[in-house]
């Protein structure tokens, strides 16, 4: 999935409108904070702070202020060579959507615009994986305009996401059921359940997951040994560890490295 252009807190003042009859070459997404006048097919709808839209490509484009500025969001990108995974989302195209947490959503598309403008040589990779997981997010929670259950979100997914992403960035972290479930200030039983029903796997298998992710890129990126391996991932020692390893990837971390390694 390649990102084409994009733009993050787009100021345009009254009497600017953004105006192309013949759309963009590539499907664009479009998230306001402020209200916005868009012209869908034959009729005009009002988008309020925290709508979006998917643009198909080619579609003729406009959309105006509403009020004394428009302040708007906007990735165009192209889904050629994952087709698949884009029509697996379902995501309804020329629709005014309203998203649960629009806070978490700035967030991603903040961080997409600074992998995009970076010159780091993973560029693409990082804006890829970033993408997709912008497009998820919106397929899981997003919804028609008048949609209630859509509109008010999930109160809990906000809070869940950003510590599935603090125990991906700390795979080191000796996380534990109790220690995840005071840092969302949930109950055990309320917490696991929530977890579960957000990301569909339990909280301990994801902890698993995470460390595993970090293992394999460390086997195959450094020379680092298998017992520092396992204390950076996490582990107390170095057999706790292989056995975990051996028992998600069916091979010793060692044979693994072996087979992998660039």
């Amino acid at each position: 999935m390649q990102v084409l252009s994009l733009g993050y807190h787009i100021l345009q003042e009254t009497g600017s409108p953004f105006f192309r009859p013949e759309g963009m070459e590539g499907r664009m997404l479009l998230l306001t904070h402020s209200p916005i006048r868009i012209r869908l097919e034959q009729e005009e709808v009002s988008a309020q702070p925290g709508d979006l839209i998917l643009f198909e490509k080619n579609t003729p484009l406009r959309y105006e202020a509403a009020g004394d500025v428009m302040l708007y969001d906007w990735v165009e990108f192209d889904v050629e060579h994952d087709m698949d995974f884009f029509r697996s989302l379902q995501i309804p195209a020329n629709t005014l959507l309203r998203f649960g947490d629009v806070a978490f959503l700035c967030t991603q598309l903040r961080q997409l615009c600074t992998e995009f403008y970076a010159g780091n040589p993973k560029r693409t990779d990082m804006t890829d994986s970033l993408l997709k997981t912008l497009l998820i997010h919106i397929a899981e929670t997003a919804g028609p305009v008048g949609n209630v259950a859509a509109q008010g979100g999930d109160p809990h997914y906000a809070a869940l996401v950003r510590l599935r992403e603090k125990i991906y960035a700390n795979p080191q972290e000796k996380w534990t059921v109790e220690l995840l479930c005071s840092e969302v200030n949930m109950s055990r039983s309320y917490f696991q359940l929530v977890y579960r029903e957000t990301f569909g796997m339990t909280c301990i298998a994801d902890v698993i997951n995470c460390k595993m992710n970090r293992a394999r890129e460390l086997l195959t990126a450094t020379s680092y040994t298998i017992s520092h391996i396992a204390q950076l991932c996490g582990y107390e020692n170095e057999e706790h560890f292989m056995r975990q390893f051996k028992k998600n990837h069916g091979v010793t971390p060692t044979v693994y490295r072996r087979e992998h390694r660039v």
